[in-house]
């Protein structure tokens, strides 16, 4: 009897062991899906209603940008869709972000919805609202997929926010894409599997 209850110890023990590095395995590869990317889009969807707030523009910042403000603007029916992209530089150990081009923009500048992938500081995002500013746009709102907790840029609509920092997109399928967006101790940190 007294062995039965010893081994039933070890056992549990083992179990939780083995659960507790599967877990561990799994937290640090986490990936976010297109199901999860889909609802998101309709979470925002939904609060943008609710807030009587309809675009006039999308501008999609990135490729993440690109993806979510055509879910978006798909979403609502149809609205117009702009990309930009941004490109970064690294000085000195600081990320230095900059629009790859500044286009002249004329229309759909009463309500802007500035779309992004990711915000993890913010600096991004400050960037193109200050730039839609800048051409005259009456009201801008942000969007984005994910948020990372701390970011200094407030964003309106948000589909995951958390404090994650090893997140992967939907659209990172495999280990050619490149984020230029982190450092290189940083993009280490994001395992494809």
């Amino acid at each position: 009897m007294v062995w039965k209850i010893i081994g039933l110890i070890f056992g549990l023990i083992g179990t939780a062991s083995s659960m507790w590095i599967f877990y561990e395995k799994l937290s640090k590869r986490y990936r976010l899906r297109w199901g999860f990317a889909q609802k998101a889009v309709e979470k925002i969807v939904r609060r943008m209603i609710g807030d009587r707030f309809s675009p006039t523009l999308i501008v999609g910042i990135g490729r993440g940008g690109a993806i979510m403000g055509a879910l978006i603007s798909g979403e609502l029916g149809h609205r117009p869709l702009i990309v930009i992209d941004r490109k970064y530089k690294w000085e000195e150990g600081r990320r230095i972000t900059n629009m790859v081009q500044r286009l002249r923009i004329n229309f759909g500048l009463e309500s802007v919805l500035l779309v992004s992938g990711e915000v993890h500081s913010g600096t991004t995002m400050r960037l193109y609202y200050d730039y839609f500013k800048s051409l005259g746009a009456k009201e801008i709102r942000r969007a984005t997929l994910f948020y990372e907790t701390g970011a200094t840029e407030p964003v309106e609509y948000i589909g995951l926010k958390s404090s994650r920092k090893t997140l992967r997109m939907p659209w990172m399928g495999s280990k050619s894409y490149r984020r230029d967006s982190r450092s290189e101790e940083e993009a280490k940190g994001i395992e494809f599997y």
